[in-house]
């Protein structure tokens, strides 16, 4: 029977897992601030609403709220056996041997009203934040049979990641990661993209930052060794690559005033100041500050700046990519080898949003499928517990299809409160190919479109259906969606839309890993200067490819354009303003048309287009 799943951290939300039915509600999009945690007042006075809402979208009683146990201090709507769980039981917060016993937890609900079904209260349980994320990359890749991996900045606590066996129905956690010996891929990335852009959720300017830069030699080793310090190494080289040679004595990291040169004995920088420290103090450490200043083994210094146009952070931001994508590697080459009857491999978690990182790993060949979700990050939180408590019948069936669409798409539908605004024209077209074709005339004259239909898009990634459309086969294509439009910085990459038939003409790579903006592509070199507005300053590229089956009219319109440009691709990035999550109400939409360079709405399921 299905079940309801919370989350009350930041990119909080609320989902449903039942039977042939996935419902997500993103509370950014609802709330509109992005990140959004249960601490927000608002977030507070609507979650009701959307329990509510998904309760009415069962196909049966609701059987279990599920509750993913990382929330902030500001949050007031936890029940009350979930803040003891966290704050007093040692056996949950550190649960040493223990863990397998520790993902999933009743917990007391007495007169919680979130836990109210139409037919009384409901029973609450408790899920550990790793845990549900790998929850939702195992449950929804339709593996029979793989290793699930969960990395990102923390979850709970200093923990850092996890590491279970997905088998069946079953999904057995067998490793837990924390910061104090790492791998700390999140927590670094965060400390450098809150230093260089402002906030800890800017890791992805920094990823589109790195390619920009190269990678420093010097500084390669004093960055892996605050991923992992080279004690940590030691103790599990099979996981942590030793450093071996490029061990950085005699380097040094500058807080403020203070310098923290490279402890022998320690492996690391501020490994052995933090060894009795609390779980908070670790996290912020490494997370929350960056170094001021850094000096090499050989003495050089690097004084660290606070914007993209700093060389510097240039350097830093593109030889930290390097350092994760060798320690990463080394990492799933290790869990391989420790579990190789497992072929497939289900990630998820904040670094599974690295889309370079993710290459290397599905290029590598050790697994016969990389399979992550769109919503990898927090923002799939609340259905990983869902599905983490859900019965079997309640989950899609391990061993069949991926759920595909019924996943990417599964976030409510567009949003329609406001009437069509004085001076805008609604144009209602008499068939999908007169649609098709209208658009595609825009496109080719050089217009910019926002294509609203379907169910909402889960996770951080516009994929067609909340997306701004642009042809590239005009030079300043890019910056007039990405700068113009949406304000965005100039290194930030745009996506490519294309028919999966003709993809192989214009990319190579993990070209069946596309479905989806999460893994990278590189531009051949042939289509270089006739795709130079989707293609990357790296060469490479962020391709959806489309199937006629799951997006008819994206893929008969990239078709149509192409009967215009003789470019079948489209670019494509999110439909929101600079700063603010992806819309989902069409008064906002209509708001983006009046105040940019916007040239039409598009309302695909109605053949509407408004200008």
């Amino acid at each position: 029977m299905p079940t309801i799943g919370l989350n009350f951290g930041h990119d909080g939300g609320a989902a449903l897992a039942q039977a042939r039915g996935l419902h997500v509600i993103e509370g950014e999009r609802q709330v509109g601030l992005r990140h959004v945690c249960g601490g927000n007042a608002r977030f507070a006075g609507e979650i009701g609403d959307w329990v509510n809402r998904l309760h009415a979208l069962a196909r049966g009683p609701v059987t279990a709220v599920a509750v993913a146990d990382w929330y902030t201090p500001a949050c007031r709507i936890l029940p009350t056996g979930l803040v003891e769980l966290v704050s007093e039981d040692i056996t949950w917060s550190r649960p040493g041997d223990a863990l397998a016993t520790s993902v999933l937890r009743p917990v007391k609900s007495v007169d919680w009203p979130l836990a109210d079904g139409p037919a009384g209260p409901l029973p609450v349980v408790a899920v550990r934040h790793h845990y549900a994320h790998a929850a939702l990359a195992y449950h929804t890749s339709g593996a029979a049979k793989a290793l699930t991996l969960v990395l990102d900045g923390t979850g709970n606590y200093a923990e850092c990641g996890m590491v279970c066996l997905g088998d069946g129905p079953s999904l057995t956690p067998v490793l837990s990661f924390n910061n104090r010996t790492g791998p700390r891929f999140g927590l670094v990335y965060e400390a450098l993209a809150r230093r260089v852009h402002g906030g800890q959720f800017d890791t992805g300017k920094l990823l589109g930052l790195a390619a920009t830069g190269a990678t420093d030699p010097e500084l390669l080793p004093v960055l892996r060794t605050m991923l992992a310090g080279e004690r940590a190494r030691r103790t599990a080289p099979g996981l942590l690559a030793p450093l071996g040679g490029e061990a950085p004595a005699g380097s040094a990291l500058r807080y403020e005033d203070t310098w923290y040169p490279y402890d022998e004995d320690a492996g690391g920088y501020l490994d052995g100041l933090l060894a009795d420290a609390t779980d908070d103090d670790v996290v912020h450490s490494y997370g929350g500050v960056f170094p001021d200043e850094i000096r090499t083994p050989r003495g050089h210094r690097y004084l660290v700046g606070h914007s993209p146009g700093d060389p510097v952070c240039r350097t830093l931001a593109a030889t930290l990519q390097t350092a994760v994508e060798v320690d990463l590697a080394h990492l799933v080459t290790g869990l391989h080898e420790r579990w190789p009857d497992y072929p497939a491999l289900c990630y998820a978690g904040g670094c599974a949003l690295n889309i370079t990182a993710n290459t290397c790993i599905a290029e590598s060949g050790l697994f016969t499928r990389v399979s992550i979700p769109t919503c990898c990050d927090d923002s799939g939180i609340a259905l990983g517990a869902a599905l983490a408590v859900a019965a079997p019948e309640d989950r899609p069936a391990a061993g069949g299809a991926p759920p595909g669409a019924a996943l990417a798409y599964c976030g409510p539908g567009l949003t329609v409160r406001d009437p069509l605004r004085t001076g805008r024209t609604r144009l209602t077209l008499a068939s999908d190919a007169a649609l098709v074709d209208h658009v595609a005339g825009m496109l080719a004259g050089r217009k910019c479109v926002a294509w609203l239909g379907g169910g909402m898009e889960t996770g951080p990634r516009a994929l067609g259906h909340r997306s701004l459309l642009v042809s590239p086969h005009w030079t300043g294509a890019r910056r007039h969606v990405s700068q113009t439009i949406k304000r965005r910085e100039w290194f930030r990459p745009v996506a490519p839309l294309c028919p999966a038939e003709v993809a192989g003409a214009y990319f190579t790579g993990p070209l069946d890993h596309t479905d989806s903006m999460l893994f990278a592509v590189r531009v051949r070199e042939e289509a270089a200067e006739q795709l130079a507005e989707v293609r990357h300053i790296d060469g490479t590229a962020r391709l959806q490819t489309l199937h006629a089956a799951e997006h008819p009219l994206l893929h008969r319109l990239c078709h149509a354009v192409a009967g215009h440009t003789g470019l079948p691709i489209l670019i494509n990035t999110s439909a929101n303003g600079g700063g603010r999550p992806i819309l989902n109400d069409l008064g906002d939409a209509l708001e983006l048309l009046d105040t940019t360079a916007l040239d039409a709405v598009v309302l695909p399921d109605e053949r509407a287009v408004i200008t």
